[in-house]
């Protein structure tokens, strides 16, 4: 068994868990409201602030992580998060080299989607909405299309550059996948701008889907990642005198001679 499968199996569980775990310390806390609420006050006051919701206690996953002490928690997740998931897109991209050469820049491409999507999110997870609100919501609009491009690209590589021979089932799981990314995407867009406040609610639920959902479609990189080989690790450390590190540029053939010039 290749260890390499625990690198995308970590990078989901850190973040699905994570960002929960945030949302419950800051429920526990009185940050945010229930996911389940669906009535809200666009003021509330002192007096009945515990039983009344208030627009700036909407649960968006940003909110979640806004206050103390949860903020520590969320920027950890975050920037975790986002160092594991350029180094996925670095070992896929190095997979994909190995296996089938035709398909270098398609994938090549997807690594550089991917690093946009990384540092959204460490952009995101290190600008507190409450303080530098145009950064926060640069880098989560950076983190989740950037998400959305990555996972159509993948799913069009998974069918392209076959490596498990289990494609039969991981085209179609991660059609489904990112087919519930584009449309919830859409969605999420459409009724965050929204001025009812009940809209805006299904824009948070939708929300936690994306960042749930996306992690799931990470998750499923377990079963390509369990045939990770020395020969895509020598991708990975080959030297730039002898091939300008084939990670960051089109491999020019499959033989291996290239490399001991």
């Amino acid at each position: 068994m290749s260890v390499w499968l625990l690198l995308p199996l970590l990078n989901s569980i850190l973040s699905i868990a994570g960002t929960w775990t945030v949302y419950g310390l800051a429920r526990a806390n009185d940050h945010v409201c229930p996911l389940s609420n669906w009535v809200y006050n666009r003021t509330c006051s002192v007096q009945v602030l515990v039983k009344c919701c208030a627009i700036e206690n909407m649960p968006f996953v940003s909110t979640s992580g806004m206050n103390l002490p949860e903020n520590s928690l969320y920027s950890a997740v975050l920037n975790s998060v986002s160092v594991l998931f350029a180094a996925v897109c670095i070992f896929r991209h190095a997979q994909i080299l190995d296996r089938k050469v035709d398909d270098a820049t398609l994938s090549k491409g997807a690594m550089i989607v991917g690093f946009f999507g990384s540092a959204g999110g460490f952009i995101a997870g290190n600008c507190n909405p409450s303080v530098l609100m145009v950064l926060h919501y640069f880098g989560a609009t950076l983190c989740f299309v950037s998400g959305c491009i990555y996972c159509i690209i993948q799913t069009a590589l998974t069918f392209r550059a076959p490596i498990t021979g289990k494609e039969c089932l991981l085209v179609p799981l991660r059609g489904l996948l990112t087919s519930l990314q584009v449309v919830v995407s859409i969605s999420y867009l459409i009724f965050f701008v929204h001025p009812d406040l009940t809209k805006q609610h299904i824009g948070v639920i939708c929300e936690w889907i994306l960042a749930t959902n996306f992690y799931v479609f990470i998750m499923s990189f377990t079963f390509e990642f369990y045939y990770i080989t020395s020969s895509v690790l020598l991708i990975l450390i080959s030297r730039p005198d002898d091939e300008k590190i084939a990670i960051l540029s089109e491999q020019r053939g499959t033989d291996m001679s290239t490399f001991d010039k």
